[in-house]
């Protein structure tokens, strides 16, 4: 089998789309009745609003995270889930909650059906990643709860793998166990992914220990994979043979993009239960899937029961990288994500997401820093900076701290080059900057003195 939905992952999108604008339909026609949050929302749009095609959708509101998270803070004994909870709590099965990486955390519902759904739009994800029947994967997302855990695992299982839900354990025993089991397949965060890879070689000469059987890793939860030096890190460091970067969210489905064999950007893979559009993230017009074009990513769920969401606005802003037929026979979008509205900043009138400012340090200074930096924030909220950023960045293993200050300098002056904005750069030894189990977030708000 070379796909998990040949039909519609072989169809011309544009027939994949048009399929989808009957479905969205279907679901609209008792969307207000169910759901209180779309009652509001769709007040002042036609019931009998004519769905004839995709381009129709931009008759309908965007749905943004605020919209979410005040329908959440609305919850009710009947309603635990909040005002867009649109099925029985009697007909509820699970819940899964947002990372909170980013804020309160949101919880989402699922019903049988959903949790159907859920399953099988992550194991398309999987399987365009590489995983089989046969395969023995490593999890390494410690909360079942979050929407990379329970779910994740569900989505291996279905194909048919190993399931070793190694997540929470203390690092040193994952490395061992993923070894002693025989794991052929990893899924991690990006940056643990690579905090694994820095200790894996030393680990396979001690006495004793069983050869590695690794040859695929997932990596997502947050960018960088984009970043060649982060890929030949992985890569060589776990000695795999393939390394494929995936992307989801718990408010949609929390796996939904992966690249295929060929790499070069990641697949779009729930389209048999979630329909996406480009949108310029300042205007909010939709653009054209297009070589080259970026803009940011909004989902309808067609196929949610419980907390279904209609023109979700993501703030996940991405660059697309491949569209029509790819050489593996798929035809959806393939896009890399570039940064997300949450987190730019602006220095003095000028917009900067922080992966910007790390893709080029880590790029113009390889081999002199680490892969791995942090910008710091005085308060949560903070977007606006009228000093230079601070950045923290660490030197490579090989790179000497005592030329730290002549390294900061120019760093400072490629940033200023390239992007146009001020930063300032506080030099680390080899290893001081902090390295998570879960997420390493890139921008980190300063503790009162």
């Amino acid at each position: 089998m070379k796909y998990w939905n040949e039909e519609l992952e072989t169809k011309p999108w544009a027939e994949v789309e048009q399929w989808q604008a009957g479905q969205i339909a279907a679901m609209l026609k008792d969307l207000r009745r169910r759901s209180l949050l779309y009652a509001e929302l769709h007040a002042g749009v036609a019931r009998d609003l004519p769905l004839r095609g995709f381009a129709d959708l931009q008759a309908l509101p965007f749905t943004l995270k605020d919209h979410v998270r005040a329908a959440q803070e609305a919850a009710s004994d009947e309603r635990p889930f909040g005002r867009n909870q649109a099925m029985a709590k009697s007909e509820i099965v699970q819940a899964i909650a947002s990372s909170g990486t980013t804020g309160k955390p949101l919880y989402y519902a699922l019903t049988q059906r959903d949790t159907e759904m859920f399953t099988d739009a992550i194991a398309n994800t999987w399987f365009t990643g590489g995983v089989r029947k046969g395969d023995t994967v490593a999890h390494l997302v410690g909360l079942p709860m979050v929407a990379g855990g329970m779910p994740y695992a569900e989505g291996f299982r279905r194909i048919g793998a190993t399931l070793c839900w190694l997540g929470g354990f203390p690092t040193d025993r994952i490395l061992r166990e993923l070894r002693n089991l025989r794991c052929t397949t990893l899924l991690a965060t990006t940056s643990f992914g690579l905090y694994l890879a820095d200790q894996w070689e030393q680990l396979g000469r001690e006495p004793g220990a069983v050869p590695s059987h690794l040859h695929t890793v997932l990596c997502g939860g947050e960018p960088g994979l984009n970043q060649p030096e982060i890929r030949e890190r992985i890569t060589h460091g776990l000695g795999i043979k393939a390394l494929r970067e995936c992307m989801g969210l718990g408010d949609v489905v929390s796996a939904m993009w992966c690249e295929c064999e060929h790499g070069g950007g990641m697949h779009f893979n729930a389209q048999k239960y979630v329909a996406i559009e480009l949108i310029d993230p300042a205007t909010g017009e939709v653009r054209p899937w297009e070589d080259g074009a970026t803009g940011e990513i909004v989902y309808t769920t067609f196929a949610r029961d419980a907390t279904p969401v209609v023109r979700y606005r993501s703030r996940d802003h991405a660059l697309i990288t491949g569209v029509g037929a790819c050489k593996c026979g798929r035809t959806s979008p393939r896009i890399r994500c570039i940064g997300r509205t949450d987190d730019m900043l602006i220095y003095k009138g000028m917009n900067v997401f922080p992966t910007a400012i790390r893709d080029l340090i880590t790029t113009h200074f390889s081999g002199r820093v680490e892969p791995l930096l942090r910008i710091w924030k005085e308060s949560r909220d903070q977007v606006r900076f009228d000093a230079p950023i601070p950045v923290d960045v660490e030197v490579a293993e090989a790179f000497s701290i005592e030329h730290g200050q002549a390294l900061a300098r120019q760093i400072e002056e490629q940033v200023r080059g390239q992007l146009q904005v001020r930063v300032a750069v506080n030099v680390l030894a080899h290893g001081e900057l902090p390295r998570g189990v879960y997420k390493n977030s890139l921008l980190a708000v300063r503790e009162p003195a």
